[in-house]
Formats: C-alpha cells, sequence, structure tokens
C-alpha cells in the first residue's frame, strides 16, 4: 500500500505520474499528487501534494499544498504551505503559515497571517498597465 507522510492510497483523489502533463484549471476533493508536469491553475478545499519530479507552473489555491518538486507561479495555502527538503519554489506565497524545511529553495515573495488575501491573477497583473500590479519597477508600494 502506498504511504506519504502518514496518508494511504485511499486518501488519494487523483495522482499526476512522472511522464504526464496537464494544462488548463483542475479542481479536486480530497488529496491530490502530482509527480509529472502542471500548468494553469489548481483549486481544491484539501491538500495538493508536488513530488519530487513534479513541476508545476500555475496559481494554487488549496487548504494545504506540500511541495517536493519545482513550482513557480502563486501559491495560495488556505491553512499552510510546506517547502520540503530538495524542492525548488520561485513564487508569490500566501498562508497564515508557511514550513520550510532544511534544504528547501525558496525565492520570491511571502504574506502570512489570518487575512492575508490569495495573490491577484498573474493575468490581471501582467496586462493590466499598473507597473507596481505587474512587480515592476524593483521598490516596495508604499500607502
Amino acid at each position: 500500500m502506498l504511504k506519504i507522510k502518514g496518508l494511504s492510497a485511499e486518501d488519494l483523489n487523483g495522482f499526476l505520474d512522472d511522464g504526464t502533463e496537464f494544462s488548463g484549471e483542475l479542481r479536486f476533493r480530497d488529496v491530490l499528487r502530482v509527480d509529472g508536469r502542471l500548468k494553469g491553475r489548481v483549486v481544491s478545499d484539501n491538500m495538493l501534494i508536488i513530488g519530487e519530479t513534479g513541476q508545476v507552473d500555475a496559481e494554487i489555491d488549496c487548504g494545504v499544498v506540500s511541495i517536493r518538486g519545482k513550482v513557480t507561479g502563486q501559491v495560495h495555502g488556505r491553512q499552510r504551505i510546506e517547502l520540503l527538503a530538495g524542492c525548488r519554489v520561485l513564487a508569490t506565497l500566501v498562508s497564515p503559515k508557511l514550513v520550510i524545511e532544511d534544504g528547501a529553495f525558496f525565492q520570491g515573495d511571502c504574506r502570512m497571517g489570518e487575512g492575508a488575501a490569495p495573490p491577484a491573477p498573474r493575468e490581471a497583473a501582467q496586462t493590466s498597465g499598473d507597473p507596481a500590479a505587474a512587480g515592476a519597477g524593483g521598490g516596495e508600494n508604499v500607502r
């Protein structure tokens, strides 16, 4: 029987194996594990696991996000985000709780706290014409 950090195979709702590619919007219940490539948007109230061979370029909005593979984009973990040893994350992270293991690589922005809002969709920031929204200018927004 497959075991993932205390989860059994019965707990998995879906699995994208190494060699599998998905592009688009993905919604799921329970737990999804990604060991292949995923591009687009991922939405769930539950847990997304990105395995060692997983490569994700997406806007992620899930209850718990556990990362051991490569992730770019925006990650909103409503309960927590876990950056596990060996992961490579170049993203904006938003979550009330963030766990970073020794050996994890993270480059990007992080917003924490109960009131942290999910990141704005990338398309809106890139096409709005507002340099602050697109992250241009290299400075902080002072209000």
